[in-house]
């Protein structure tokens, strides 16, 4: 909910270092350069689970690493100068389970902005999906950004 007296809303973006997660930072920045909104990225790196007895990780959910060297602020960065957006973007990492984590710190928030992939049905079974749970969880709206749509419904859309 909004509880801001101003009503500059609180979006916040999961990112995982996909693509995805990057056309989700756009769409949130450009949103709030367009309306005066707060954002926050959130990068959420999961715990890893080791075999008993070995040093091998296991990445439960069929769930992949963020990639090596990848730089939360620097990715906000370049997205901001891209835009050329005049907004602050707070940054924020926590370690544990993506969804769980998300939805905590959705509780603050009066959106929740995810990227989509496009995972086939046989692939969400098998690995599940945070957004579906985020989506059915979540204690405020829900916007999913997938990169073929994601010039849509934003505010400079022509």
């Amino acid at each position: 909910m909004n509880t801001n007296p101003d009503n500059t809303r609180r979006l916040l973006v999961g990112a995982d270092g996909s693509a995805e997660s990057e056309e989700a930072i756009r769409w949130a920045i450009t949103e709030a350069a367009a309306v005066g909104d707060e954002v926050e990225v959130l990068l959420v790196l999961p715990r890893e689970e080791l075999l008993p007895g070995t040093s091998f990780a296991l990445q439960p959910h069929g769930r992949v690493p963020v990639r090596k060297n990848y730089s939360l602020d620097d990715t906000v960065a370049r997205i901001r100068d891209e835009l050329h957006a005049d907004v602050e973007v707070k940054t924020s990492l926590r370690q544990g389970n993506p969804t769980s984590e998300l939805l905590a710190a959705a509780r603050e928030a009066d959106l929740l902005v995810l990227g989509t992939g496009t995972k086939s049905a046989v692939g969400r079974l098998v690995f599940g999906s945070v957004s579906t749970a985020c989506v059915r969880h979540a204690t405020c709206p829900v916007v999913l950004v997938s990169a073929q749509a994601v010039h849509r419904f934003s505010p400079t859309a022509s």
